[in-house]
């Protein structure tokens, strides 16, 4: 029987739909939530936050802070420190994700020293995070040897990256920012700043004196009944929870 013949056999559309039905029947069950037991792995994962399955490698959890109503994609790495260092129990937070932030599947953190994202950050698939590099200085030691150099990385309040972007260690991205896909960057973004290229570099910016620059080619058009921004001194004070 041909490939395309096996395919259309009745055994095999009902032994796929079979594997289908179990794979969607794992994944939800597999799911972890902020009620769930293990979510006291982590340091704190707060109300309404939700981890896909199947997850990616997670080490040393209880440097991780998860803030409320978030959601972590399947196959995210989660790592604090290399895979044989152990910090001590009560270590402070290493990884802190904050509230309704998205982090898209297959996105990796690596971390030891400081990775931060402030509140309603938006982080597409295949997202790379690190806070430390290998150097190289020494021309005879291997490079995976060398002593391992890092510098914090904090990502701003409302800020979108693209899919395979790359954060690297020292890097400070303001609020409001859009960092492209594929873009590679380091170093201090201001807020509300456009990031595209390797390395990255700023094609595009807002500010209250000038709006953006360069100007948009063509206007944004708002749908009728989605929200729109309130400038700070406008917004009504939130009431404490």
């Amino acid at each position: 029987m041909s490939r395309s013949g096996q395919l259309n056999s009745p055994f095999h559309q009902w032994t796929t739909t079979m594997v289908n039905r179990v794979w969607s029947f794992v994944r939800t069950r597999g799911a972890v939530n902020w009620q769930h037991p293990l979510a006291r792995r982590y340091g704190s994962m707060g109300e309404g936050s939700y981890q896909a399955f199947p997850p990616g490698d997670c080490t040393n959890p209880h440097t991780i802070h998860i803030g409320r109503n978030c959601f972590i994609g399947a196959g995210v790495t989660l790592a604090v420190g290399m895979p044989t260092e152990v910090y001590a129990p009560d270590h402070g937070p290493v990884i802190e994700i904050g509230d309704r932030t998205t982090v898209g599947k297959n996105c990796w953190f690596v971390a030891r020293h400081s990775i931060v994202l402030e509140d309603d950050v938006m982080i597409a698939p295949n997202v790379y995070f690190t806070d430390h590099n290998h150097t190289y200085a020494d021309p005879w030691l291997p490079v995976g040897q060398q002593v391992i150099q890092g510098k914090p990385v904090r990502v701003g309040a409302g800020t979108w990256i693209a899919t395979n972007a790359v954060i690297l260690p020292g890097t400070t991205i303001g609020a409001n920012c859009t960092i492209a896909a594929g873009a590679v960057v380091r170093g201090d973004i201001p807020d509300h700043s456009v990031v595209a290229g390797v390395p990255g570099r700023i094609v595009r910016r807002w500010t209250r004196a000038d709006g953006w620059q360069p100007p948009f080619t063509e206007p944004i058009g708002v749908v009728e009944g989605w929200p729109v921004g309130v400038p700070p001194e406008l917004r009504e004070p939130e009431t404490p929870a």
